[in-house]
């Protein structure tokens, strides 16, 4: 053990340490996470003969492989000082290739970063176990009375969506949330459960009203101030505005994020008071979908892929096909590595490695959007398979298994992911919200396929 502590260096022990502890407080778990800063501070003051064997000790209590740089065996992103180094200096040159909506000059950015990353290409900076499926399954019926029964658990909540009330210090991607479940029922107590119909209108119309209210006139929708409430998009903020580049009123940021993270809740935002509106013949609904996407369609592609990936997905459930695919080809194809995922680290975790996948299915299949599609999928396989079902995807996973019709390994993985959610929600005895709305509602579509 002396010649492994001699082996291990303070600065591959802090960086062990440090996704050590990124892990614990994705847990939740302060002990962990107490434990764990506890021996970064004992390692300060130098590394102990038996560092190797307290740090694999940590790493295993977080879920990681002992040595620290993959979990289940999957590899995590390690990248040495040099490789970031490098990685940075291609962010400008990336950004700007992106602004000028050139293709070719985004690829060869990212051939560069491929080449600069080598095996670190497309590895998350973090994962975490996910769930084992158990194989429980409901009828349609039963679908929508577990729906039904977990609304009732978020009686206040309900009833102030159903009032067209705004809830505290929560990001619209929660409305949107809740306004696709609601159109994905809607068919579905039709026919289980008709009386509670009238009750599922009421919230739809007073999710949509909030979402109508906050929308910007550019078309854009605003991010709620959580200074004060979450230290990370606190920070953000006050970054922000230490740079006058944002302005907020009333609790809003309402100017739209110059990193382009408004892409996100205009994206989800928009689909949600399309696919509204569509269902109701609601023309208020259809028209701010259709300025959202007009919004998204003027924006310039950023660095960050995921963020694209939103607006591809809008676009494309906008009718704006054209534009959806040329946001494809900017500022989400030329990411993807070698594996599958999207080079950077962040791009590359599941969570939204996922938002990709959900625009790829939004595009539909073709010759172009399979070639970037299928390494994609197979790589979020691949990770279900070792770590169990690390995200709730189960309509996204039915999209793409619509699809494909003919890939067994992906109806697997959509009966899986549903028992998942089954599970999260219900003991079979008492029931809550244990998912996303729209993942919930997604069940009682199963039985449609």
């Amino acid at each position: 053990m002396a010649a492994a502590a001699a082996a291990l260096t303070p600065q591959e022990a802090e960086a062990r340490l440090r996704m050590a502890r990124q892990l614990a407080r994705e847990r939740n778990d302060a002990r962990l996470v107490e434990s764990v800063e506890k021996l970064a501070r004992d390692f300060k003051a130098g590394l102990p003969a038996d560092a190797e064997e307290q740090l694999r000790k940590a790493e295993t209590a977080t879920g990681l492989d002992p040595g620290g740089w993959s979990m289940a065996g999957q590899p995590l992103y390690h990248p040495t000082p040099e490789m970031e180094a490098a990685l940075k200096a291609t962010a400008p040159r990336l950004t700007t290739a992106m602004a000028a909506e050139d293709a070719q000059a985004v690829r060869r950015v990212t051939a560069e970063m491929a080449a600069i990353l080598g095996d670190q290409a497309g590895l998350p900076d973090g994962r975490r176990m996910g769930y084992k499926p158990t194989g429980r399954s409901l009828s349609r019926a039963e679908a929508v009375q577990l729906f039904l029964s977990a609304l009732q658990t978020q009686g206040r909540t309900v009833r102030a969506l159903m009032a067209g009330e705004m809830l505290p210090h929560q990001m619209l991607r929660i409305y949107a949330s809740v306004l696709e479940a609601c159109v994905t029922m809607h068919p579905h107590v039709a026919t289980c459960a008709p009386e509670k119909l009238p009750e599922l209108e009421k919230l739809l119309r007073g999710t949509a009203s909030v979402l109508l209210k906050l929308q910007q006139p550019q078309g854009h929708f605003p991010f709620p101030d959580l200074r004060g409430i979450n230290i990370r998009f606190g920070d953000m903020t006050e970054k922000q505005l230490q740079k006058n580049a944002i302005e907020i009123k009333d609790g809003w940021i309402l100017t739209p994020d110059p990193d382009g993270g408004s892409q996100f809740d205009t994206g989800v935002c928009g689909v949600a008071l399309l696919r509204a509106g569509r269902l109701l013949a609601d023309e208020a609904c259809l028209a701010a979908g259709q300025r959202a996407a007009q919004w998204a369609a003027a924006q310039k592609c950023c660095p960050n892929f995921n963020y694209n990936a939103f607006s591809v997905s809008l676009l494309a459930c906008a009718g704006m096909k054209e534009e959806a695919l040329k946001k494809f080809r900017i500022g989400v194809a030329p990411g993807q590595a070698a594996n599958g995922r999207w080079i950077d680290s962040h791009n590359a975790r599941t969570v939204y490695h996922l938002i990709i996948l959900r625009a790829l299915a939004d595009l539909g299949p073709s010759e172009e959007v399979d070639a970037v599609a299928q390494p994609a999928i197979r790589a979020l396989l691949d990770e279900f398979d070792t770590l169990g079902f690390t995200v709730e995807a189960l309509p996204e996973l039915q999209a793409l298994a619509s699809q494909r019709p003919a890939d067994e390994r992906l109806k697997k993985a959509v009966r899986g992911m549903a028992s998942v959610i089954i599970g999260k929600c219900t003991n079979g005895t008492r029931v809550k919200m244990g998912s996303q709305p729209q993942q919930l509602a997604a069940l009682a579509t199963l039985d449609e396929e």
